[in-house]
C-alpha cells in the first residue's frame, strides 16, 4: 500500500474509531486512569509564587461596546520574583516610552515585560451587584487572534471573559543563554496566576465559578496552571502537547523553528544536543505536573493529524493527565479553525455543566 493510499484509508478509519467531532461524542476510554490527582512535587510549591499586591492599580487602555458585550482593556502591574525582574525597571520604562514614540507595536509588546495586559468582556446586561462565572483565555503563541472570538462568543451568552496577553518573543539576542527559555514559560504562568487575582476582584466576576480556555501554546500554560493554582474550576485544552523539549525540537512553526535555529547559532549544538539540553532546562513541562491535575476538572480536543505540536504528542499528555475527558477532530493543527463553531459550543455547553448556577 502506497503512503497517499494508507493515509486515504488511515483517515476514515481513524475517524471512525474516534468518532466525529460533529457528533458531540465524548471519547471514553472503560480503562482509564482511577487515581486521584497526587500532591505537588516539594520544588514546584513556590516555583510559581511572586509578590502580592492586596490592591492592584489597573490603567485603563480603552472602551468599547459591541453588540454582545462591552470590552474594557486595562493594564496592571506585573510583578515578578526577584530572580525573574528586570533589573533596572525604571530606564527600561524610559526607553519604552522613548522607543513608542516611533515604533508603538513593538513597545507595547516590550512593556509586558513589566505589565499584565488584560482584555475584560463583559456581557451587556449585567444587573448591579450580581456576579457572573468567568472564562480565563491565553492567546495561541502567534497573538490574541482566535482566541478573541472565544471571547466574545462566552460574553454573549452571559459569562465574563478575560484575555491575558503575552510577550510574543522567545529569545533575547542580549541575554543568549537557553535558561531564558524556562524563563519565559515560568512568568507566562506567573502571569496568568497574578492576572487571576485582578480579575477575581472585580465585582462583576463569581470567585467560585472560574474556568479556563487554551488553544495550542494557551493550552500547554493552561494545563501546567491547573496544577499549581486551584481557583480554576475548569480547564478545556485545545490541542494541547508534551513533553515541551521534544515539540520545541519537531515543531514546524516558524516562531519555533527561529528559536532552536537562535539555539544553535549562540551555542553550535546539533539537534539532537539541543533536545537534550532543552530537557535538563525546561521545568515548566505539563508532562512533570500533569499527575497532579484532577482528571475531573479537564477536557482535551486533540486534532488527528496535527504535525505542529504532534497528535503522538498529545495524546501523550492526555495519559498523563489520567486520561479524562477527550474529544478528536479529524484535522490538522490549524485545520481546527474549521470547527471553531463546534469548539465554542462545546466548551460552552461544558462550562455551563461544571459551572453551576451559571447563565
Amino acid at each position: 500500500m502506497g503512503k497517499n493510499s494508507f493515509r486515504i484509508f488511515l483517515f476514515p478509519l481513524l475517524a471512525g474509531l474516534f468518532c466525529s467531532p460533529f457528533s458531540g461524542c465524548t471519547i471514553w476510554r472503560p480503562f482509564s486512569s482511577k487515581e486521584t490527582a497526587r500532591e505537588l512535587p516539594e520544588f514546584y510549591k513556590n516555583y510559581y509564587e511572586y509578590p502580592r499586591e492586596v490592591n492592584q492599580a489597573a490603567r485603563i487602555l480603552g472602551e468599547e461596546k459591541t453588540e454582545s458585550c462591552r470590552l474594557k482593556k486595562v493594564e496592571v502591574p506585573l510583578n515578578l520574583p526577584s530572580e525573574l525582574a528586570l533589573k533596572d525597571l525604571e530606564q527600561f520604562r524610559k526607553d519604552v516610552d522613548e522607543l513608542a514614540k516611533t515604533d508603538q507595536k513593538t513597545a507595547n509588546d516590550r512593556r509586558l515585560q513589566y505589565t499584565n495586559r488584560i482584555d475584560l468582556y463583559l456581557p451587556l446586561r449585567l444587573k448591579p451587584g450580581e456576579k457572573r462565572p468567568v472564562i480565563l483565555i491565553s492567546p495561541i503563541l502567534g497573538g490574541n487572534m482566535v482566541v478573541d472570538h472565544f471571547a466574545r462568543y462566552y460574553a454573549g451568552r452571559g459569562y465574563i471573559a478575560a484575555l491575558v496577553y503575552r510577550k510574543r518573543t522567545f529569545w533575547n539576542d542580549e541575554r543568549k543563554d537557553i535558561q531564558q527559555i524556562e524563563d519565559y514559560l515560568r512568568i507566562s504562568v506567573i502571569r496568568l496566576r497574578q492576572a487571576l487575582d485582578w480579575i477575581l476582584a472585580q465585582p462583576e466576576v463569581d470567585p467560585n465559578r472560574v474556568g479556563s480556555f487554551g488553544i495550542s501554546y494557551g493550552a500547554v500554560l493552561h494545563s501546567v496552571l491547573a496544577a499549581v493554582d486551584d481557583r480554576v474550576k475548569y480547564h478545556i485544552l485545545a490541542m494541547p502537547a508534551a513533553p515541551l523539549s521534544d515539540v520545541i525540537i519537531h515543531c514546524p512553526d516558524k516562531a519555533i523553528t527561529k528559536l532552536v535555529r537562535k539555539v544553535h547559532e549562540n551555542y553550535g549544538w546539533p539537534r539532537e544536543e539541543i533536545l537534550n539540553q532543552l530537557k535538563k532546562t525546561i521545568r515548566t513541562d505539563p508532562i512533570y505536573l500533569a499527575s497532579c491535575v484532577p482528571k475531573d476538572r479537564v477536557q482535551i480536543y486533540i486534532a488527528l493529524f496535527d504535525r505542529v505540536v504532534g497528535a503522538g504528542r498529545s495524546f501523550r499528555l492526555w495519559r498523563a493527565l489520567g486520561k479524562p475527558a477527550l474529544k478528536a477532530l479529524p484535522f490538522g493543527h490549524y485545520g481546527g479553525i474549521l470547527v471553531f463553531p463546534y469548539l465554542q459550543t462545546q466548551s460552552y455547553l461544558a462550562f455551563k455543566r461544571h459551572l453551576r448556577n451559571s447563565k
